[in-house]
């Protein structure tokens, strides 16, 4: 009598597998959405941080490598910075613009 047939085995190894990719996947961060008004747009050597506020009134301050045009209104995507300080845009759109 075998003590661990290949079925035991090949069981506990889809098991181990599953639970070894959820623990990887815990650790990627998650691309936030935001939609809201681009201000205080400002130009760095790497790029452009601005500030966005959502539909929330929360203002969070953002760095892209794309120009903006001020008092805009965009969706942007991106992660956060590890203080939670500051989003880095991954990709970012036009929603509309203001007619002043």
């Amino acid at each position: 009598m075998k003590i661990i047939d290949r079925y035991s085995l090949l069981c506990f190894s889809i098991s181990f597998i599953i639970l070894l990719t959820l623990f990887i996947s815990a650790d990627e961060p998650e691309d936030k959405e935001i939609i809201g008004v681009a201000y205080d747009i400002r130009t760095t050597q790497n790029g452009y941080t601005f500030t966005i506020e959502d539909t929330n009134g929360e203002a969070i301050r953002c760095f892209t490598k794309t120009k903006l045009s001020e008092c805009n209104i965009y969706s942007v995507k991106g992660t956060y910075s590890e203080d939670g300080s500051m989003l880095f845009v991954s990709s970012i759109r036009a929603v509309g613009q203001n007619e002043f």
